[in-house]
């Protein structure tokens, strides 16, 4: 075996960087692996974070449009009725379930009433709860409001039946 000498070195050190080294080590291919590794892992849950919560809110948005027309359909119809209907619908691809809830709510006190006889208006209060989501972890929305109705037919013709008589 032969000693190296100086010009051995001096010739070893002026080679190209291309001659000295053929191809990565082991360590640099783990190195790089595990960085892409940790990089797929992070994108992958981000991209499954964002599908989920667009799931979500593609349901919210669809139990929000529900409601709206549900409480809307109620609301225009004077007598608070609603097309034939089960109480469930799918919309947007999801299963939505909805109640609806219509209350008198009184405005005055019956002394109150008794000094008012010409005010017969009626106040009611209107709700709609739709609902979705597995039964362990239901979801809702719930909407309200307040109508107030015009007299009864047959309240607003006996002041006119009587303003005719006089």
């Amino acid at each position: 075996m032969a000693a190296l000498n100086d010009k051995t070195l001096f010739q070893l050190a002026a080679r190209p960087a291309c001659q000295r080294q053929q191809g990565f080590t082991l360590l640099e291919v783990l190195v790089a692996m595990v960085l892409l590794g940790a990089g797929l892992a992070i994108a992958f849950t981000a991209i499954s974070g964002s599908t989920r919560l667009e799931a979500k809110s593609t349901a919210h948005a669809a139990a929000l449009a529900l409601a709206q027309a549900k409480l809307d359909e109620v609301l225009s119809h004077p007598d608070y009725l609603l097309a034939a209907d089960a109480g469930e619908e799918r919309f947007a691809g999801i299963d939505l379930g909805y109640r609806i809830q219509v209350r008198p709510v009184p405005l005055l006190e019956p002394a109150q009433q008794a000094l008012l006889t010409e005010f017969k208006s009626v106040l009611h209060s209107v709700e709609i709860e739709v609902f979705w989501g597995p039964k362990a972890a239901p979801q809702a929305y719930r909407l309200a409001t307040y109508r107030l109705d015009p007299p009864p037919a047959a309240a607003t013709a006996k002041p006119a039946a009587a303003a005719a008589a006089r």
